[in-house]
């Protein structure tokens, strides 16, 4: 990259200040996710799984939110970089005001297919499993508007450089879960209904602390006019430009992902169990790169804001090596702990062979290829080259995910191996294409052209 020194010095400091917050944040989110999972764990492999199940399908709504989320941030920070403190407020609220509305219509429209889904998402499942999702899902689709406008206000604050309140809240919500999970699930009998209650009382908590730390005076983006959640024509048109084409992107993913794991379905409750476990240390593993897709898209927004274009590539860059050398060195301290996280998880005999084999290649395929493969199309979504990324997002995981996955794990016979093997192919490709994107810099005779 041709960096000096003092070039790397500041950057890091610049990404430290944004990174370091949103690192105890995904390390606790996730660390109190496998608590949480673990507590289910004691009311049986069944119980386990459907939870993971559902869990995994929402994230196919959450992706929704995207368009909100992604937006807002890049407008935010755009703005801020820009020193238009209107404009950035004006952006969060009607980022909000999206957010509220789109999930409330969501929720709603997902009550009212509930069973037909849940028949979809465990076809010939055991019964029990069955009656767990069904009743695990509902608390999950209602809690889904406080997560939306969290998170939402979450990325309003993000933009604006504010990286800690987002930070005190998350870790704040995940206490909340901890504690009702462990009085509805572990002291009283409550069973899936105390899980899936913990979560949306969790949520809602969530959402009252952000709506104070967004009203309060030391707030650098003060959303206390109603006049900023009034519909403004140009602002959503901004939004809805950016964040259509990510939200899209991520529902596309979510989906190719649902579709690997149903092929996971018909593989038994032991695979199941023992895959679920395997997406939760993955989102461990995880945790560096997915914080610097943060940091690096509210960077970016700032360096679009400033006209800073030069710079946005080896930012870009320094950012994805540091994912790299965080995510080896996580795996690292894991590569020792397979029994332990058999034991916390209660995973049979069975099960804890596939989840040796899932937790071994994520140890290895997950530094190798998947900060590339996401730091760098972050980067991008924040100079408005979205409909690559749509395009690249899309193709690969049709390709490789569910394709690769479906001949390597169902027609070859490879089983739970070959769906993860196909992500791991498409994490590659992602990996050489968007590298090749971010170096080409045809996203910036665009930003030239519009400056």
């Amino acid at each position: 990259m041709g960096l000096k020194i003092t070039d790397i010095k500041l950057r890091l400091h610049e990404l430290g200040i944004l990174t370091l917050p949103l690192l105890v944040e995904h390390a606790f989110i996730t660390l109190m996710g496998m608590v949480n999972t673990a507590m289910v764990s004691t009311l049986g492999e069944e119980a386990l799984s459907a939870a993971g199940h559902v869990n995994n399908a929402s994230m196919i709504p959450i992706a929704l939110f995207a368009a909100m989320t992604t937006g807002g941030t890049i407008l935010v920070a755009q703005a801020v970089g820009a020193q238009n403190e209107k404009k950035a407020a004006f952006s969060g609220g009607q980022a909000v005001a999206m957010a509220a509305v789109f999930s409330l219509l969501l929720s709603t429209a997902l009550t009212i297919v509930q069973r037909p889904v849940i028949n979809w998402l465990f076809a010939g499942s055991d019964p029990v499993m069955v009656e767990a999702g069904f009743v695990y899902y509902t608390y999950i689709v209602w809690s889904l508007p406080f997560l939306a406008i969290a998170q939402t206000l979450f990325g309003i604050m993000r933009g604006a450089g504010d990286v800690k309140n987002p930070m005190k809240i998350s870790l704040f919500m995940n206490v909340v879960n901890i504690i009702a999970s462990y009085v509805l699930i572990v002291s009283l009998p409550f069973g899936m209904s105390g899980a899936g209650f913990a979560i949306a009382t969790a949520r809602a908590a969530g959402l009252v602390y952000a709506i104070w730390v967004i009203l309060s005076p030391k707030s650098p983006i003060r959303l206390t006019d109603l006049s900023y959640f009034k519909p403004n024509k140009a602002i959503l048109k901004d939004i809805c430009t950016l964040g259509i084409p990510t939200s899209v992107e991520q529902v596309l993913f979510q989906g190719g992902r649902m579709t690997a794991l149903m092929f996971i379905v018909g593989m038994g409750t032991s695979v199941m169990a023992a895959n679920v476990v395997g997406m939760n240390i993955m989102g461990f593993v995880m945790i560096p790169g997915n914080a610097l897709t943060i940091s690096i898209m509210v960077m970016v927004g700032q360096r679009v804001g400033r006209k800073d274009f030069d710079d946005i590539p080896k930012t870009t860059m320094f950012a994805t090596g540091v994912s790299v050398v965080f995510m080896a060195a996580m795996s690292l301290v894991l590569l020792p702990l397979a029994g332990f996280m058999i034991n916390v998880f209660g995973l049979d005999s069975e099960s804890a062979v596939y989840f040796r084999q899932i937790y071994l290649s994520l140890l290895i395929g997950g530094p190798l290829f998947w900060p590339l493969a996401f730091v760098i199309p972050s980067a991008l979504r924040a100079v408005k080259d979205v409909n690559y990324t749509l395009a690249i997002s899309l193709g690969t995981m049709v390709v490789f995910r569910v394709g690769s996955g479906y001949l390597m794990g169902v027609v070859l016979g490879m089983g739970v191996m070959g769906i993860w093997l196909g992500i791991y192919g498409e994490w590659a490709v992602r990996s050489v294409l968007f590298a090749v994107r971010l170096r080409r810099r045809k996203w910036m005779k665009r930003l030239e052209s519009e400056a």
